[in-house]
């Protein structure tokens, strides 16, 4: 019996995804390209590997022993064409990269371009998901380079930081003329009052120093892209979490504000690898891009909160102000009595 390799490798992709759509996507297949794949393996095979259910392909039994070896063999052919590249260096190959959606939106827009422009001969391939996916698609090969929320990437013990990148701070940004843009002193619990349209799944260090004001809402809209939530935030009552860089232009149309800053609140990213893979030439290339399009946003950053970002107002502390107000009581109290005598 003689087995396609890739058909092997649409398997391994369908397994690894989930999805038919999701697995054609990174797999650069349509669909029914994938399904017909799929049957002409389990053809080969002579036994069933998938069966279809309303949650998405699910292995069988024998798909489960079947599959175990079919990623090795699928991994050993990866890891023998990347010593290939790896031989040629940078002028041929492929670079595979995984990112949130807030690095899409803040770094990769300027890193890759000038990584494909430096670099023509290396196939590009870009995948937006959250850092979860990312650490997982990096862990199976599927891809080269993950680059995330760093507090999810370091946790995971197959995966090595090649660099973690300086914080950037975060806002919570509303719409020009929302309520709260009207109040002196405005909080976290104030905020919570109002819609959250979150763009990913916020990370545990972010969640835990807003817990102590308020639960942290289900978001009332799950969007897809940061673009789509801006949009609804500059129309609407709702709330987001951004850089400035990343509504730069909405801040420029004066159609959105940042509201308030808080210390914990800040991106911080980190590229991983596969722990011992070998860095590419291509994937150092990439990542030392990627750092110098980091420095380029942290530039703006400071620029663009030199121009918009209001003076921090000074927080009163109800037990200090108490404590004030009966000094001054005293004071008083004894200089009446200093003039009686």
């Amino acid at each position: 019996m003689k087995i396609k390799l890739h058909l092997l490798r649409q398997a391994h992709a369908l397994k690894a995804h989930g999805s038919f759509s999701r697995a054609a996507a990174a797999l650069n297949l349509s669909q029914p390209a994938l399904s017909q794949g799929i049957k002409e393996l389990e053809a080969q095979v002579g036994l069933q590997l998938f069966v279809r259910s309303r949650s998405g392909p699910e292995l069988t039994d024998f798909g489960r022993v079947f599959m175990q070896h079919a990623d090795e063999l699928v991994s050993g052919a990866a890891d023998l064409e990347r010593e290939v590249a790896l031989a040629k260096g940078l002028a041929t190959g492929e670079l595979s990269i995984g990112a949130g959606a807030y690095v899409m939106d803040t770094l990769l827009p300027d890193c890759a371009p000038a990584f494909a422009a430096a670099h023509p001969g290396v196939r590009l391939r870009i995948l937006m998901d959250s850092p979860s996916v990312v650490a997982r698609l990096v862990r199976t090969r599927a891809l080269d380079l993950g680059v995330a929320e760093a507090s999810v990437l370091e946790k995971d013990e197959d995966l090595d930081i090649v660099a973690r990148l300086a914080p950037m701070a975060g806002y919570v940004v509303v719409r020009t003329g929302h309520p709260l843009t009207e109040k002196k002193q405005v909080t976290l619990t104030d905020v919570l009052d109002f819609p959250f349209a979150q763009v990913v799944m916020l990370p545990p260090r972010v969640l835990k120093p807003g817990s102590g004001a308020k639960p942290v809402p289900f978001p009332a809209i799950e969007c897809p892209t940061l673009r789509l939530a801006t949009d609804i935030v500059a129309r609407s009552d709702a709330f987001t979490f951004a850089t400035l860089g990343m509504v730069r232009t909405e801040l420029a149309r004066r159609q959105v504000v940042p509201l308030l800053h808080e210390p914990w609140m800040y991106n911080e990213w980190a590229i991983a690898r596969l722990r011992k893979r070998t860095m590419s030439p291509a994937m150092t290339a990439f990542a030392t891009e990627l750092t110098r399009a980091h420095r380029q946003a942290l530039r703006e950053e400071d620029r663009l909160r030199d121009r918009w970002v209001r003076p921090v107002h000074v927080r009163h502390d109800p037990v200090k102000d108490e404590r004030a107000i009966a000094r001054r009581k005293a004071s008083a109290r004894g200089t009446r009595q200093s003039l009686v005598k």
